[in-house]
């Protein structure tokens, strides 16, 4: 039985529980610990967009959320602490492979972590998500909702990234657990603001629009995945089938488009998507970086379309 003071006792338990708090405290490192040049890399900030997109859906037209701090909490916890949740728990898996990826090591694809900085990555992740959590919970008043859905989340992601399931490299697994992953941006939304889910035509939407950019994207990385062995649903079923697969989850989202958004603008873009992936699988000369371009500008310019959609509400019921 420990006899010491309670005073000793708790001045020795300081430094373990400031540790376990700390955070980076410098932009850029040398590398042996964690700074926050890296983690906002291991956040994607070239994605950022996709988890604005999902988290305006809901709140299309209603401009009186624009002026409340929930809203405004919420997207920036949807921006930066849940990107690194989704991101990092993969980083965290692939630190030996990412260290030799000449696309890493920028703000787009993520960072070239070190091993002593993967080490901390976790408990970062999972103090700035609590913490998130927290002060959602605190403005909106939903702790028992909010607490449910952080433990979603980080089963979800753990699913994803990490073994014994690691469903990345376990296709076709991998499809509806992004599709359930993406969706969750969209309900976190709904419950920090107390607003309706979005309608049916909004799930729809997304669900196309989720899995023709994941199987597109590993249709562009099916060279490298084969290379290692790694089983996505593009090297499950090859090159011809996953660029039918494309075709088709475009199609499909053109056609639900034009079922459920009288929006002319929504409709054009919907079908540019079939005659971009097509024209740019058909014309002969295209190499992969090109590919990769043309890919990343037609996300854009449907990302950019978000403005519009939330000012119509199209996505909102």
């Amino acid at each position: 039985m420990d006899k010491r003071p309670a005073s000793a006792v708790f001045r020795r338990a300081r430094p373990t529980v400031a540790e376990a708090l700390s955070l980076p405290t410098v932009w850029r490192g040398d590398g042996s610990c964690l700074d926050w040049r890296t983690l906002v890399q291991i956040s994607r900030p070239g994605w950022w967009l996709v988890h604005i997109w999902l988290y305006l859906a809901p709140t299309g037209h209603k401009y009186h959320l624009l002026v409340t701090a929930r809203f405004w909490l919420g997207l920036l916890y949807a921006l930066f602490p849940l990107n690194l949740l989704v991101y990092g728990l993969n980083d965290c898996t692939d630190v030996d492979l990412d260290r030799d990826n000449p696309r890493k090591g920028n703000f787009m694809y993520g960072a070239k972590c070190t091993k002593e900085q993967v080490r901390d990555l976790p408990r970062i992740i999972v103090l700035m998500n609590v913490v998130g959590i927290a002060v959602l919970a605190l403005a909106s008043g939903h702790w028992l909702t909010l607490a449910l859905w952080l433990v979603i989340c980080f089963s979800v992601n753990a699913a994803y990234n990490v073994e014994p399931l690691r469903l990345s490299s376990k296709g076709p697994w991998e499809l509806p657990c992004v599709v359930f992953g993406f969706s969750g941006v969209t309900a976190l939304a709904s419950i920090v603001n107390d607003i309706p889910w979005a309608p049916l035509g909004f799930w729809a939407h997304m669900t196309c629009l989720v899995l023709r950019t994941q199987l597109w994207t590993e249709l562009l990385d099916y060279e490298p995945d084969a290379k290692c062995n790694r089983r996505t649903t593009s090297t499950l079923v090859g090159k011809t089938w996953s660029k039918i697969l494309v075709v088709l989850f475009l199609a499909a989202e053109a056609g639900v488009t034009w079922y459920f958004f009288p929006d002319m603008l929504m409709r054009i873009f919907s079908i540019s998507g079939i005659v971009s992936f097509v024209a740019l699988e058909l014309i002969r000369g295209t190499d992969d970086r090109e590919k990769k371009k043309a890919m990343k500008a037609q996300n854009a310019l449907g990302l950019s379309l978000v403005f519009w959609i939330w000012h119509k509400g199209l996505f909102a019921s």
